[in-house]
Formats: structure tokens, sequence, C-alpha cells
């Protein structure tokens, strides 16, 4: 199961394929401010890059659960803009084109003010405001089931938007402690214009109002970033122009056309072709080798948010013992795993052995091999199954008594690295005794009906923590394992109000530390992601925090 990536990705939408990442786990400040899309001087402005997509939109708002895709957030980035926005290091950068300020007045209510930078304007002239912000937040709140938000975190906890100074002056109080403020309104859409597509109905506008199959004239867009949208040609292409309205520092491409390249197996010919300047498919070995071997093309493959892992069904009366989980746990070779699939794509691919944090953030810590799963040891697997009363028969499967230890793994099918993954482990797990027959499914629909013993998909993590609440905690909406473990929810009730970093962190460590004791998932790796551009194109770099389009108005010609 993937994720769609938002900038921040405040919920937890199961999507469908994709090598999907955002921010899970940032442990930065947004205190740092300041545009990171300003270009050199030494690059120059003007002409025209062919940014492919893989993915096209239903609608360009992105944010209802019928419409959250990716790769409309990737393109739609610096049109409708936001208060902040991630870098390739996971720290959370302050937008000061839009705001001068952001600053978390009290604890108790809680209170954070925006300053809206004076000159923040739409492209038809309308001030951005409060009005903006209330609409956004209105909108993601969940008070109102007819705008479909796809995820409701943190605005839900929102007492009040009021403004002062024009409404320049953004006053945000709290319900209550919401530690994840930091993160918030990444996005500002123009109320007065969703209001206008909705025929007077901002609801309408929210829901209907762009989507993509009633798009037309697009002369009338309402931007407030540096791009614009200037055309859309369903089924086709569309294209991004610099905004010449924009009040901060302007893009340099005059232009980006996105054609829409469905089908990944075809990009590499479209850089070949000249038909594609930059992509970003799904990281596939043979698809990354031709891109490698086109002159005049530079590429990375990097480990972003989206990882792999299993979830073990406790309602298996396997399962439900605590020494079988171990046993299968340790059982497993992560390690040749992590070396067969993505450490084909990169030397740099390892055992996953945190859930909140990923290698690379000063908050990871590896709990799975702290432990004792960091080595494979079938020998302890199979003591610990005797200790739970199993015997290894003469066909080398444990039982108890006529029992024997058989479990169903399902994944959704067609997933080439999901199939490779799946037939790892039930090779590795039948030399400690494990029957583990494979049961490939054409959805994820498994996950919600519980019909799986071992269910291997992905998760895509958010800079807002909070949004693990619902995978672990007991009765929480995404907790397919079951795990009724009270600790977990403890901790987890601490955590979300803990405004203090340090604090917070050792709270989401005692979480993960706390999932290893009670093993209801285990983690494999970081999905490999791929980003390839002309060598006369400056600027794309990846990042798996936010995409690839995190940074384009800084893209430029040689």
């Amino acid at each position: 199961m993937e994720r769609t990536r938002r900038r921040t990705a405040l919920f937890a939408l199961l999507a469908i394929i994709g090598l999907v990442a955002a921010a899970c786990g940032s442990d930065k400040s947004p205190s740092s401010s300041g545009s990171d899309t300003t270009a050199p001087s030494s690059q120059k402005a003007g002409g025209t890059v062919l940014f492919a997509g893989e993915q096209e939109p239903t609608s360009l708002n992105w944010l209802t659960s019928a419409d959250n895709a990716a790769w409309t957030q990737y393109v739609m980035n610096w049109v409708w803009p936001g208060v902040e926005y991630s870098k390739p290091d996971g720290s959370i950068v302050t937008n000061d084109d839009l705001v001068s300020n952001v600053e978390l007045t009290s604890k108790s209510p809680q209170t954070v003010v925006y300053t809206i930078n004076p000159k923040a304007t739409w492209s038809d002239g309308t001030p951005i405001t409060v009005d903006d912000f209330k609409f956004y937040a209105d909108a993601q709140s969940g008070k109102d089931e007819k705008y479909d938000p796809a995820g409701t975190t943190g605005y839900e906890d929102i007492a009040s938007i009021t403004g002062t100074d024009n409404g320049k002056t953004v006053t945000v109080v709290f319900t209550k402690p919401f530690a994840d403020w930091k993160a918030l309104f990444d996005y500002i859409f123009p109320a007065h214009y969703f209001k206008a597509k909705g025929g007077g109905d901002p609801v309408k506008g929210w829901v209907d109002g762009f989507k993509v199959e009633s798009l037309g004239d697009m002369s009338g867009f309402v931007s407030g970033g540096p791009y614009t949208v200037t055309e859309y040609k369903k089924g086709q292409s569309m294209t991004l122009t610099k905004n010449a309205k924009y009040w901060g520092t302007p893009g340099l491409l005059d232009k980006i056309v996105v054609p829409w390249i469905t089908d990944a197996t075809q990009q590499p010919a479209a850089l070949e072709n000249k038909e594609a300047d930059v992509i970003f498919p799904q990281a596939q070995l043979d698809l990354v080798q031709q891109v490698k071997n086109i002159p005049g093309i530079k590429s990375t493959v990097g480990f972003g948010t989206f990882w792999e892992h299993m979830d073990f069904n406790f309602s298996n009366k396997h399962l439900a013992d605590l020494k079988v989980r171990q046993a299968l746990v340790k059982a497993l070779d992560r390690g040749e795993i992590v070396k067969r699939l993505p450490g084909q794509f990169s030397d740099k691919a390892q055992v996953l052995d945190n859930r909140i944090y990923f290698p690379g953030s000063k908050n990871y810590k590896a709990h799975g091999k702290d432990a004792g799963y960091g080595t494979r040891d079938v020998a302890g697997a199979k003591k610990l199954l005797t200790d739970a009363g199993y015997t290894i028969g003469a066909d080398g499967i444990a039982a108890k008594g006529a029992d024997k230890l058989s479990l169903k793994l399902v994944w959704r099918d067609p997933n080439p690295r999901r199939q490779q993954t799946a037939q790892l482990v039930q090779s590795q797990l039948k030399e400690a005794g494990f029957d583990v027959v494979l049961a490939p499914q054409p959805d994820f629909k498994f996950l919600d009906a519980g019909a799986f013993d071992i269910a291997l998909f992905g998760w895509t993590g958010g800079t807002v923590l909070s949004a693990n609440t619902s995978i672990y905690v007991p009765g929480g909406g995404q907790n397919y394992s079951k795990n009724t473990d009270p600790v977990i929810k403890d901790l987890f009730d601490k955590a979300n109000v803990e405004l203090d970093d340090v604090k917070r962190a050792d709270l989401m460590n005692q979480i993960d530390d706390q999932l290893w004791k009670d093993l209801p998932t285990v983690s494999l790796f970081q999905v490999p992601e791929f980003l390839a551009s002309r060598d006369t194109v400056v600027g794309p770099e990846y990042n798996g925090y936010q995409g690839p389009g995190w940074n384009y108005p800084k893209w430029s010609l040689k």
C-alpha cells in the first residue's frame, strides 16, 4: 500500500501503485526561513523544460480523498504557495516570500501567529489574507464532510482563525496542544477563486471546481506563486508559465511543460527523443539501466520516506503468540532482502530499524538491531517455537499437535519488487519451520477485511508524526495487526501534545522501541526512487521529502 506524497503528509491515505515518499519524522525546526528557490545569479533566465508526468491528475485540487494524487502536488508546488516546504535534508523551511514570521505565542491555549508578507497578492490582484488561511483550514477540518478532505489531522484541532492588520496577521488558536503545528498551512488556496469556481459555493469549488475533465480556457487562472497554469490538455499535457504578477523571487524558466507519459517504461525513450528533459519514474532496474545508457543524462537513485514492511495479523492463532512473531523476525535475513532488492540500485541501501525516523535523522535509533533482530538467527527462531509448544516435523514444518504453522502472505499484485520480497521471505522462513503460502491480491481490500496472516505493503511517513497514531494505537483505523498494547496509546497521547522537540523525539523513540517488543510489524527497507534529467537542465535535485518539483522555480537551462 502506498500513499500519495504531500508536502507534510498530514494524513494516512491509501493509494494504489507508485514509489511515493513524503517527509516522515523530520526532526528539524522550521525556524530557519528564507526561500531556497532563489537561483544563483550565474543561471540564465528563459526557455522551456519538459517535465514528464507519470500520473495525470483528476483535479488540480489534490486535497480531497477522491482526487488525492502525488503528481498533482509535484506540479502545483509553486502555483498555490505554502507557509513552508521541505528541503532534501528533511528540514522544514519557511517560505518568506509568503510569510515574514511564524511564531508560537502561547502554549495555553496553543496560539500560532502568521505574519503575511504585505506584498503577497494573488495574480488577479486580490491580497492574500486570513480569508485564504481560514478557507483552507475549514476545508480540511472535517467539520463539513461535503469538502471530502483527504485528511484532517491538525486542522480538526483548530478552535479559531482570526485576522488583524487588514487580514495580513493571522492568529490561529487550538482547542488542545498540537505538536505538529509547524507543518500546517503547507499550502494556501485562493478562497475567492474557489468560491467563484463553485458558482458562489466554496464547497462546490473545492470539490468540483478544478476537475480536469471540466478545465477549459486557463487564461483567468489565479496563482499565488512564481508559476501559473496557462494550458491543460487532458490526456496530453499541462503547461506552467512564469507568473508575471508574482511579488517574490521569480522563476527562471519561461515555461515548464508537463507531458503525461503515464507508462514509465516509455520515459527513457522520451528522454532519448527529447520529448522529456526531466523524469521521475518508478525505480525499476531495467529502466534505470536504460537511462544510464543515454548520453547527456544525469541521474540519481535516492532513498526517501516510502518504506516497505510486513504486518502480522494478531487474529491468527499462531501469530497471536509473541514467541511465534519473535521467531518469525529472527528467522528473517533482512540484510539479504536489502541486498537483493534496493541494494541492486545503490550501496547506500540499508535495513530499516525504526518505524518513525529514517537513517540520517539525528533522532534515528536502530531499535530493531538493539532488540536482537539485526542478525539472522534460525536456531534461535526454532528454540522460540519449541518454547511455544511447537515441534519440527519430518517435512521441516513446525506444528502444534496437528496444527501446522502455515501462514498466508499477501500483497497487491502486480508488483515485481513485492513478489521478489515475498519469495525471499517464504524461502527464509521455511528454514525455521514456517510454511508460508504466497497469495497475491488484485487490490488492498484484504487490509480492511483482515484477510491476511502477513501483509506486505508500504507506508509513506510524514513530517507530522502524529499521523502514525492510527497505525499503531489500539482501535486505530490503520492498525491492521490489531495490536492492543495500551502502552502505545499512552505514549502517543503524550507525544502528540508535547511541544518540546527533544522530549517529543524521546517519546516517539519509546513508541518504536515498544513496537519492537510487541512486533505487530517488522520494517524492511526504504524504497529507492529515481530522478533523471538532461545535463543541459540546471536545478533538478532529488528530495525524498517532497518530490521532484520541490524547487522547480530555480530550474534553468545552461
